[in-house]
């Protein structure tokens, strides 16, 4: 699945998962995205410890809605604990990164805008595991992403 038909709903406006990646210790469920839709929203469900490495998104701006456990977010050079019912925003640009607090999984829904993150989350997903640093770096290229270090951690 890359682009297209991921933006698809009911008729009533309800969204269901058309798709899921995992990697780095993240399972997406994939809401809405692809080349017709006007933003990605993914809800993603994060393992204890894990998380996303500390990198940038150069062409997108998100907002992270933190539904289930807690996290740490880096945004910029601000450390954040984030709980249940609070909004991260994260600039296009901005060096950031999130972990899983606690024994339990956390869970969050990204909004990012323009739709196409959840492409380069796809991509994360179908490289094999031990990912080779090249492969990642050739998927971050492409979906203008850089990695600039280490998931986030307490």
């Amino acid at each position: 699945m890359t682009s297209d038909p991921i933006h698809r709903h009911s008729a009533d406006g309800i969204l269901s998962s058309v798709g899921q990646a995992r990697f780095s210790g993240i399972e997406a469920d994939i809401l809405l995205g692809g080349d017709a839709a006007p933003f990605t929203v993914m809800v993603m469900t994060v393992m204890p410890g894990l998380g996303a490495p500390a990198h940038n998104s150069f062409g997108e701006d998100k907002i992270f809605h933190v539904s289930k456990g807690a996290l740490l977010f880096l945004v910029g050079d601000d450390r954040v604990r984030a709980e249940p019912g609070d909004h991260i925003l994260v600039a296009k640009g901005v060096t950031h990164s999130f972990s899983a607090l606690g024994d339990s999984p956390a869970k969050m829904t990204l909004i990012s805008t323009p739709a196409k993150h959840e492409r380069f989350f796809l991509a994360l997903s179908d490289l094999p595991v031990p990912h080779d640093p090249g492969d990642v770096e050739a998927v971050c290229q492409a979906f203008d992403q850089a990695i600039v270090g280490p998931v986030v951690q307490p």
